[in-house]
């Protein structure tokens, strides 16, 4: 290895339950050959005050936690072969572990989330191998979760990176087995697609059949005026689901637009989200035993959120507010009920170098599903 330098890289959010994101900057060796590998990463720390309201007669309960926010802490390994008849192939290994909150705090929860491998040509970008879902890619993109906490989806005892605004303004993408294609940028016009490992949906006993990828995509179109930039898309996804002892199939659909723009130091995000067999909680498949309770199958639900933020200087604030809601429905599996998540957030991110952001955040979270709460974030985030 002849070169050692430090560069900056543009920042592209790829998430959660984690979601993960790609770090501001890179340590990048490179060789004699041509060959180069970097290292990329973030470590985000919060300390979360809650207070959440009590349900089914039970009292309530306030918590106090240090742990993970949307993101996880993640290292990235990227390594990039020299450019060979107009292909440049390159990989992508990230793994991501947790801060614990009050359970088990040895368990360790390393995870890999990507491993793809990427090849570039003037055709566009092909990739192999696991990473981020398509649909709803651009909504998560969000300035709030991209940076902060969000849904604090175990109640008072959340473990683990958090939500973010799944359930409260989109559908949680996934990072996922996948082959795509990503086309080249055509006068801002671009557009993705692609083929991700079927979801095989959890709580039920008998045999599931998913004899199809899903299929996910998305078109974007930036534009550039004297007054500032625009940016638009929309998205789609669907795959079919087989319960073949029940002989019942259904499938899981859904659509996507949404918009960001900037005007100065002024941003406003809108987007909306209608689904089909993803339920309030913003997340695929359905479970007979566990999570919201619910079974979503042929369940009809939107997510929604807007956000508004102002950057001045080294410090951006901003405020965000979404909602996700379900309809009734009743199938051969079980039953759905009308559900309405509601998440509103306050921010602040002050950048101490251009490494290192402060972070605040004030939540207020009401759900038909979960115990209301409030809750008080400040924390921190290294970008390497």
């Amino acid at each position: 290895m002849k070169a050692f330098k430090l560069v900056r890289l543009s920042a592209a959010i790829t998430l959660m339950a984690g979601y993960a994101a790609s770090a501001d900057a890179a340590v990048v060796l490179g060789s004699a050959q041509g060959y180069e590998a970097s290292v990329s990463g973030s470590i985000p720390v919060f300390l979360v005050i809650s207070d959440h309201d009590g349900v089914a007669g039970a009292s309530g309960e306030q918590a106090a936690r240090i742990q993970s926010g949307f993101n996880p802490a993640n290292v990235t390994v990227h390594v990039k072969a020299p450019t060979t008849d107009g292909l440049t192939v390159s990989a992508h290994v990230q793994y991501d572990t947790h801060l614990q909150g009050a359970g088990q705090q040895d368990s360790g929860l390393l995870e890999s989330r990507v491993a793809e491998i990427q090849v570039d040509g003037a055709f566009g970008t092909v990739s192999l191998g696991k990473g981020f879902g398509i649909f709803n890619s651009d909504a998560i993109g969000d300035i709030s979760s991209g940076l902060g906490v969000g849904w604090l989806g175990g109640g008072a005892d959340t473990a683990n990176a958090t939500g973010g605004h799944i359930g409260t303004g989109y559908v949680y993408a996934n990072f996922n087995p996948h082959i795509t294609y990503a086309s080249p940028d055509m006068n801002g016009l671009k557009f993705k697609i692609g083929a991700i490992n079927p979801e095989d949906p959890a709580g039920f006993g008998g045999r599931v059949e998913t004899n199809m990828p899903r299929l996910e995509g998305q078109l974007d179109y930036i534009m550039d005026a004297s007054f500032g930039e625009m940016k638009v898309w929309t998205g789609f996804m669907y795959q079919n689901i087989n319960l073949i002892d029940l002989k019942y199939d259904y499938n899981l659909t859904g659509v996507d637009v949404g918009t960001h723009i900037d005007v100065g130091g002024f941003g406003l995000t809108l987007a909306y989200t209608d689904t089909k067999g993803v339920g309030a909680d913003g997340l695929y498949g359905f479970n007979t035993d566990g999570g919201l309770g619910v079974n979503d199958a042929e369940v009809k639900a939107t997510q929604w959120y807007g956000e508004a933020d102002y950057v001045l200087g080294k410090t951006t604030v901003g405020f965000s507010y979404g909602e996700g809601q379900q309809d009734a429905t009743v199938t051969p599996v079980g039953s759905a009920r009308d559900i309405t998540n509601k998440l509103g957030m306050l921010f602040v991110h002050h950048k101490l170098t251009p490494a290192f952001t402060v972070i605040g955040e004030l939540q207020d979270y009401s759900s038909d599903a979960q115990a209301d709460y409030k809750a008080y974030v400040v924390g921190a985030q290294f970008d390497f």
